[in-house]
């Protein structure tokens, strides 16, 4: 009885399973070894308001410690640290994760920044054992992660890293052992410059990149089952894409993406059902297509047309549209005002 009373009260949101221990020592057993602990500002009941930023580091940190103090040592399923006014001079988070992290872990979310804008170095070791095998969704920001080992991610199925100081052979860390990865999103990771999606990756469905900087150069797919592509960018990137790869939504904004698009992966976009493109610089027509989007139902077609080509012909454009047969929906967007050219 005990366990499926624990077990309903797991399904609580945090503040209101911690609200609800106030009421009766039944319920004060139960918030003790509740799973799910989601640590920010709002579940913690901090006013932004009433301290200054060194004040709320403060307060943040004993409510976490006295959380942590009076739980025993039983097995967490999801943490998430969300803290955007972290002090690594204040904050005991190091032991926060050695409280909180056990075996069996599923999810683990650590959003974090700071005033000095450092990075906090993720404790990488803490998932090389069985805290690593359980991780179903890992979600870091603004953290520096630098394993020096492989590890063994054999049940993750999404991951997200955002502005994460992480270098391509350390991403290739995680993913040697992620057999079961579905969805990658990698936002801002700016120290990545050839980002590689091996092979053995064949669960893996949809991948998103989203480039702040100017380091990334090449992305290799080699994940055969990937049906999903995104990737935005300030500049142009090499694609690779392993034989027989064959994509239902496709999106590509960077200068040039149109011209390349047409020119370059035709034979992988040969199923593609939603399609866009954008770019802010278009230096050569729309080159002439040979084949057909037979199974495109969606297009959509951004320009920032303020720094393409004064000799760049719209009209070519025509030979995307005319490949189109099947074609439900088309959305097309010319930005011509000056703010374009910064953006």
């Amino acid at each position: 009885m005990q366990d499926i009373w624990c077990h309903i009260y797991s399904l609580l949101p945090m503040r209101d399973a911690a609200r609800a221990a106030c009421v009766s020592h039944a319920f004060k057993r139960s918030w003790r070894c509740y799973p799910n602990l989601a640590f920010n500002m709002i579940t913690l009941g901090i006013d932004i308001e009433s301290c200054g930023e060194d004040g709320i580091a403060r307060n943040f940190t004993n409510k976490v410690d006295h959380i942590l103090k009076n739980r025993p040592c039983i097995a967490t399923k999801t943490l998430e640290i969300v803290f955007r006014y972290y002090n690594a001079k204040v904050c005991n988070i190091d032991s926060w994760f050695q409280a909180a992290v056990t075996p069996g872990i599923e999810e683990l979310t650590i959003e974090l920044s700071s005033k000095s804008g450092r990075y906090y170095n993720f404790p990488w070791s803490l998932l090389a054992n069985e805290s690593g095998n359980s991780i179903r969704y890992l979600n870091l920001a603004r953290c520096a992660f630098s394993p020096t080992d492989e590890l063994c991610f054999k049940s993750l199925s999404r991951l997200e890293l955002s502005d994460v100081a992480i270098t391509g052979d350390q991403l290739g860390s995680i993913l040697h052992n992620s057999f079961a990865l579905q969805r990658m999103q990698l936002k801002f990771c700016n120290k990545i410059i050839c980002l590689k999606i091996p092979f053995h990756l064949q669960q893996l469905r949809y991948l998103d990149v989203f480039d702040g900087g100017s380091s990334l150069r090449v992305i290799e797919v080699e994940a055969p089952n990937l049906s999903n592509f995104q990737f935005m960018g300030h500049r142009k990137v090499h694609l690779s894409f392993g034989v027989g790869l064959q994509f239902k939504k496709f999106d590509l904004y960077f200068p040039g993406a149109i011209s390349y698009v047409c020119a370059d992966f035709l034979s992988s976009l040969r199923y593609v059902e939603d399609l866009s493109l954008g770019s802010r610089c278009e230096m050569i027509d729309t080159p002439v297509l040979h084949s057909k989007f037979l199974h495109l139902k969606h297009l959509n077609v951004d320009l920032q047309a303020m720094t393409f080509s004064p000799t760049y012909d719209y009209c070519s454009l025509i030979s995307l549209f005319d490949a189109s047969p099947f074609l439900e929906t088309l959305v097309m967007n010319v930005s011509h005002c000056p703010s374009c050219k910064d953006i």
